[in-house]
């Protein structure tokens, strides 16, 4: 081949070139597209980086929340485990030591007479008694209480102010009796406590108020049993438990006078245990209760001054050897030397002799004889009465109900106003500051009329505030028990103070 006819690679792939340079804009687009379908790609890898490195970020933390749940979750277990214990021995504490709660305020609600005249051994078969009363009740009549079930009781009251009452009303002859009535009930049972709260105005009440309250919320304390049928101020704290159905299930009140209109309007259950408390209230032959559950009912420790201090031993209810229009004439009712001697409130009473206006009321009456043919002197004080020698009583105002309750209200001291000298000066629990009127003080002393004298009609004593007659009679001679006296057979006034003849005759000197 010769020189002209060779042609290089160069040559041939010039002319190749020349050939196909209409190929070579397919090659630039080619490489166009190849370039986009390589940042295509890469923006894909960037995006399904992205997407990963969330996804792997919401897995990461979703770990971490299925974690702290599953430990949660192992946390709860732990503490239910515990809380199970816990409740398990919670339950078994509630469970444990059951107990009835009986509640009762001494001062009204009194044990049967017969307990308290056996003393120490009345005592103890008053809280025996008692124990196995609520025992049985509560198993038949309460299904919320367990078999096993504890009785516990308080009884709150005055015991002195008591045993004086009672004494007066001649249930017992003497005050130490029921004192070791109630060291035997507190003996009796070892839950069983006969608590002396001294005298005192409201001091049992609230006392009991606030057991109640106590044992109200306790949960061991399955039921109480209430004793104040005789006293509507308990009303006020009953009331407010009401509206809880739990608390009203839980509650019975026990019966020993008739319950009074307030308390028998609450929807709380009652049971009156026969024997066990008197049923009737204490008739104290002229003395003003100290203590409430007597009639006429007043204030606890209201002081017993019927024209002598308290204390003194009751009158004794002898028959007379006389009468007129069958009202027997009084016999002598002179206190003891021994009873004088202990009165550690008065100690001038020590002395019989003593010229104080408790001495002269203490001395015994004088023989019924004619009118004294002398003059007194403007020194000497009267007596007015009828030809039996039964002291007649100056006219008070009319009875005004509506006055009378209002001016008891007031809780003025009876003594201070109308003797002015009330024994117990500061220590009194009847107001003494306070300024009546002359209408107020008529009656007042209206009031105090309607309490029997514990002398009687043979009452020497000229400041004497009391009654020696029944007011309430309408004839001049009316007898306890018939339609002449409205109160009948209740009447607080003794047979011998009604029927009195009103005439006055002649008048007994005191000097």
């Amino acid at each position: 081949m010769s020189p002209a006819n060779h042609k290089s690679p160069v040559d041939t792939a010039l002319m190749t070139n020349g050939e196909d340079s209409s190929s070579s804009a397919s090659l630039w687009v080619r490489f166009e597209q190849i370039t986009r379908n390589d940042t295509q790609k890469t923006a894909l890898i960037q995006e399904l980086l992205m997407r990963y490195d969330y996804l792997s970020e919401q897995y990461r933390k979703e770990c971490q929340d299925r974690e702290r749940e599953h430990e949660e979750i192992r946390g709860f277990q732990r503490d239910r485990k515990l809380y199970q214990d816990h409740l398990f021995t919670l339950q078994r504490a509630i469970e444990r030591d059951p107990f009835v709660m009986i509640l009762i305020d001494g001062d009204g609600m009194i044990f049967s007479d017969d307990f308290i005249k056996e003393g120490e051994i009345g005592g103890r078969k008053a809280a025996a008694t008692l124990q196995t009363a609520i025992l049985d009740y509560v198993q038949r009549e309460v299904d919320t209480v367990p078999t096993d079930v504890k009785v516990v009781c308080r009884v709150y009251a005055n015991i002195k102010g008591l045993a004086e009452v009672l004494v007066r009303a001649g249930i017992v002859e003497e005050i130490g009796l029921v004192e070791e009535f109630t060291r035997g009930f507190t003996r009796g049972k070892t839950l069983f406590d006969f608590v002396d709260v001294g005298p005192g105005k409201d001091r049992a009440d609230d006392k009991l108020i606030e057991t109640f309250k106590l044992y109200l919320h306790d949960f061991h304390c399955r039921h109480i049993f209430f004793g104040c049928s005789h006293d509507n101020g308990y009303a006020r704290i009953l009331e407010d438990v009401i509206t809880d159905p739990s608390y009203v299930h839980r509650i019975t009140l026990l019966e020993g006078v008739p319950v009074e209109k307030e308390l028998f309007a609450l929807p709380f259950a009652t049971k009156k245990l026969p024997g066990l408390f008197r049923d009737t209230k204490l008739y104290v032959w002229g003395a003003q209760p100290a203590i409430r559950g007597y009639t006429p009912p007043i204030a606890k420790t209201y002081p017993i001054v019927s024209g002598l201090p308290a204390r003194f031993p009751p009158p004794r209810r002898e028959a007379s050897q006389g009468s007129l229009n069958g009202s027997p004439i009084l016999p002598n009712r002179t206190p003891s030397n021994s009873t004088l001697a202990s009165n550690d409130v008065f100690p001038a009473l020590a002395n019989p002799q003593a010229k104080s206006w408790a001495a002269k009321a203490a001395a015994p009456p004088p023989p019924v004889t004619e009118a004294p043919t002398y003059k007194p002197s403007s020194r000497e004080e009267l007596i007015a009465r009828n030809r039996a020698g039964q002291r007649v009583d100056p006219p008070c105002r009319d009875y005004n109900k509506e006055e009378i309750d209002r001016v008891k209200k007031l809780k003025m001291c009876n003594v201070h106003f109308l003797r002015q000298e009330c024994p117990y000066g500061t220590n009194c629990t009847h107001i003494h500051d306070y300024k009546p009127t002359a209408g107020e003080i008529a009656t007042l002393r209206l009031v105090a009329r309607m309490a029997p004298c514990q002398n009687g009609s043979a009452c020497q004593d000229v400041k004497c505030i009391y009654g020696h007659k029944c007011p309430s009679e309408y004839k001049v001679v009316a007898f306890k028990g018939t339609k002449n006296c409205v109160f009948g057979d209740k009447c607080k006034f003794p047979l011998e103070m009604h029927g009195i003849d009103c005439n006055v005759v002649k008048t007994l000197v005191i000097r």
